[in-house]
């Protein structure tokens, strides 16, 4: 399940995710840019959107994983400066680990200074922050979700190999 908030040029995209190749997963939170699609004929209900791909059309990312060989051990992580059509490095701010949950709220409360340090400002001008502000409570539960779902899918593989 992916939550998707689009707000001007902006989308704030929510998910579960295992990262492939890592022994980790979780919530991984994206900003991305939006283009805003009006169809063939401009009628009431013909508009639309397309959320552009990480690469290129990606501002910021951020993991709030666990790893899954590991139960209860935080693999939190953002990656500040998307670059050459990549997310970039992962880096593992110690506040995230302290309280992640805290932390993405901060973020995503003061989404002017997010932006500015992702080099977003450009879409900052389309986003109506009252709604933003509105739709906040319905991010961090949809964070909460996939952030409730790793614990659920630990227990499964457990049971699936026997207790090993």
């Amino acid at each position: 399940m992916k939550y998707l908030f689009v707000n001007g040029r902006l989308a704030i995209q929510i998910r579960y995710w295992e990262e492939p190749g890592f022994a980790d997963g979780g919530a991984r939170i994206e900003l991305r840019h939006v283009s805003q699609v009006e169809g063939t004929q401009h009628r009431a209900g013909a508009a639309g959107c397309t959320v552009s791909p990480v690469s290129p059309g990606g501002l910021w990312r951020a993991d709030l994983f666990l790893h899954l060989d590991k139960p209860g051990k935080g693999c939190f992580h953002h990656h500040p400066n998307f670059a050459a059509d990549d997310v970039g490095r992962r880096d593992f701010d110690e506040k995230i680990g302290r309280d992640p949950r805290r932390w993405i709220e901060e973020r995503l409360r003061d989404l002017p200074a997010l932006l500015a340090a992702c080099g977003g400002t450009d879409v900052l001008e389309s986003v109506d922050l009252d709604e933003h502000h509105r739709a906040l409570p319905l991010m961090l539960t949809a964070i909460e979700q996939c952030m409730a779902r790793l614990p659920a899918e630990l227990a499964r593989r457990y049971e699936a190999t026997g207790g090993k």
